[in-house]
């Protein structure tokens, strides 16, 4: 065997015995050359580089992390439904430098250099993610290592998108930049019923037409109490569970939507949730459904090293 194919295979051992030791899931992987770095770092030094670079909240100035107030006064306004960030406005990257694509059709949250959350159900055949520009086609290719789903994804039979959450390592870091730059995660008290989070994709323009935009959308939604999401008509929302919360106005003038999946929900300039489901788009009693990204700061620290 050539020494490369050493070092791939005994690498691979290691990132698989890690993880079936504490959780009996294989987690997948492409080992090119610049990936067995990465896990070599992983899982033999379990070096973690020291934080160089300003998360988003830190390198923003406090008055623009705060929502607008038009956001809240104009729910009751009729909006017309064009896009599937519904009832949002065109943003540069500078203000939504966190996001990427996930492949093509779903958003995916930098929040370290190397490292991007998206949903679970967004799969894992993706091989790339985009950086770097608010217009999808002028973005920067960045390939996959690995991706690592939650290993309790689907398994409880609470709920279809209980656990909703993916891990993914890059082969090479995105640079730190103002059109590029991390979001730190939030912590469970971000999530307050009525607190405005921003939403931002490049969602589809049409319901279920398969092109997606090619600038980056942003709306602001308020924080559903669980009581009242899990209220509504719909049985989607009486099952939700701990690790989801809903986002949204009841009269529906403004939501997320399909080709939004997986992109990030933020509080307060810091990451609390990513979406992952709903039932249409900015209809009626049928709010977006998001992750709860608090609830597994420990897996994720678990998973990446990060000193979260």
């Amino acid at each position: 065997m050539c020494d490369c194919c050493r070092v791939l295979s005994f690498v691979c051992a290691l990132f698989v015995i890690r993880f079936l030791g504490c959780t009996n899931v294989t987690y997948s992987g492409v080992l090119s050359s610049e990936c067995v770095t990465q896990y070599y770092r992983m899982f033999i030094t379990r070096r973690v580089p020291p934080r160089t670079y300003l998360y988003f909240h830190e390198a923003t100035p406090p008055q623009q992390l705060e929502p607008r107030n038009e956001d809240s006064r104009d729910a009751d306004k009729p909006v017309t439904i064009d896009w599937r960030i519904v009832g949002g406005s065109q943003v540069t990257i500078e203000q939504v430098p966190y996001q990427v694509l996930y492949g093509l059709y779903c958003g995916g949250t930098i929040i370290a250099p190397e490292w991007i959350i998206t949903a679970a159900h967004c799969k894992t055949k993706e091989t790339f993610v985009l950086a770097g520009s608010a217009q999808r086609s002028l973005a920067k290719k960045y390939r996959i290592c690995a991706h690592f789903v939650h290993p309790l994804w689907n398994t409880t039979r609470l709920h279809s998108h209980d656990y909703d959450y993916q891990l993914v390592l890059l082969e090479t870091a995105i640079p730190v930049t103002p059109s590029s730059r991390p979001i730190a995660i939030g912590v469970t008290e971000d999530i307050v019923e009525g607190q405005l989070v921003s939403v931002s994709g490049w969602g589809h323009t049409k319901y279920k037409q398969r092109v997606m935009q090619d600038i980056v959308r942003r709306v602001r939604v308020p924080v559903m109490a669980p009581a009242q999401c899990k209220s509504l008509p719909l049985t989607n929302y009486k099952t939700i569970t701990p690790r989801m919360f809903c986002a949204g106005y009841l009269n529906g003038t403004k939501d997320s939507c399909q080709g939004d999946s997986g992109g990030p929900a933020v509080s307060n300039g810091k990451l609390v949730g990513l979406v992952s489901f709903g039932v249409g788009c900015a209809m009626k009693e049928q709010p977006g459904v998001y992750s709860n990204i608090p609830l597994v700061r420990g897996w994720i620290r678990q998973v990446t090293g990060l000193p979260l």
